[in-house]
């Protein structure tokens, strides 16, 4: 999606979102992830702007936005602080799943505060032995009374330290494969939930990814998103829809990333001398900056035609699956390249590359292995 595609509206709003990053938020970058604490005091700025009820639809406070208009903000941000950029992603991941999935009660009952920013919700589905393979949750619920009993374990649930809800992936009954799993809201603070923050996080270290274990944990009835039924998979497969907008997501934030690796080296460039003349005048150096701005550039058109297909309801899964695949790929060797413009002095961590080559890492793992794109990808090729 080239910038004379967007709206006025759109352009606006990405205007705000970059000042807001260049201006507040790219200056304290650096503490989360030397200090290991969560932004708390972005977190409250992006809720009072609105950034955090973007996806949530008019009716219940949210802004109604769309998905290309979500990730523009998105990417603005991460070109200076992943951690910040993260917190509008994923709290725009969970109102999406019950306001497409959910009860019209549990929209009234949740959507609001969410919209607000009373209250933060947390995905919690992979377990160790149910990473890639997704529909190998173990976590069980049986009914009891007028609900349900929790038990089993989650791990590298992002925010499951903070978040006031999770939301869970489970199995409703005996069933093997998608049938069977649903989803449920469970109060983090419930008897029987226990978290534990995993320690030694390489990159990203202002959010917290965590261990959860529920044992014997009420969930009410009208906490339940998506059902599992044992004679098919809408459970699993309805909120998966949703969530599968997020694989582009994390193509969209190492996009990010990749940018702001990319205007730190050129702009160093521009001044740094060598042999009695800059950077940016050695053709060997061009060349990789060229290369630089070409890999940015698909991958920004790939990241923003898949979400535009989402959001006029034409989802191509493949082509979400290459866009994240691509842009996480292409982010790690930018933020190498960009490094290298730096020398020794971007092995350091007084500068912000050596944070952006650990943050964006995380990105070829999350939301969908790159191996496990590629076999998607295959797939669809022989399908097809």
């Amino acid at each position: 999606m080239h910038i004379n595609s967007l709206s006025s509206e759109q352009i606006a709003l990405q205007d705000a979102a970059r000042k807001l990053a260049q201006g507040e938020f790219k200056a304290k970058a650096a503490r989360w992830d030397a200090e290991g604490i969560y932004p708390d005091e972005n977190h409250h700025r992006l809720a009072e702007l609105g950034y955090l009820a973007m996806a949530m639809p008019e009716e219940y406070g949210g802004n109604g936005a769309s998905l290309v208009d979500i990730y523009l903000v998105v990417e603005e941000i991460a070109k200076v602080d992943f951690n910040t950029a993260l917190i509008v992603h994923d709290q725009n991941v969970s109102p999406r799943i019950i306001a497409t999935c959910g009860t019209e009660e549990l929209k009234q009952q949740f959507l609001p505060r969410f919209a607000k920013g009373e209250i933060e919700c947390a995905i919690s589905w992979t377990e160790p032995q149910a990473g890639s393979d997704a529909t190998a949750v173990t976590t069980r619920l049986r009914p009891e009374g007028d609900g349900y009993i929790l038990n089993g374990g989650k791990i590298f649930t992002t925010f499951g330290d903070r978040a006031d809800y999770l939301l869970v992936y489970a199995r409703f009954c005996d069933s093997k494969g998608a049938r069977g799993i649903g989803t449920v809201l469970v109060k983090r603070e419930s008897p029987g939930v226990q978290v534990h923050i995993l320690e030694q996080k390489m990159g990203a270290r202002g959010c917290n990814e965590c261990e959860i274990h529920f044992d014997d944990v009420f969930v009410p009835a009208d906490h339940v998103v998506t059902q599992g039924v044992a004679e098919n998979s809408s459970g699993f497969v309805k909120p998966l829809s949703v969530y599968n907008a997020t694989r582009v997501g994390m193509g969209v934030l190492a996009l990010g990333i990749a940018e702001g690796a990319f205007d730190e080296a050129r702009d160093y460039m521009k001044t740094r001398r060598q042999f009695g003349k800059s950077l940016s005048e050695m053709q060997g150096l061009q060349w990789m900056m060229a290369d630089m701005r070409i890999q940015i550039e698909a991958a920004r058109a790939l990241c923003y035609n898949a979400l535009l297909m989402i959001d006029q309801g034409k989802p191509d899964p493949t082509l979400s699956s290459i866009a994240k695949l691509q842009a996480t790929e292409m982010a790690q060797k930018v933020t190498h390249d960009a490094l290298q413009m730096f020398g020794g002095y971007g092995y350091f961590g007084s500068l912000p590359l050596e944070r952006m080559v650990r943050d964006v890492r995380m990105l070829t793992i999350t939301g969908g292995t790159t191996q496990i794109h590629k076999n998607a990808i295959a797939g669809a090729i022989f399908r097809d």
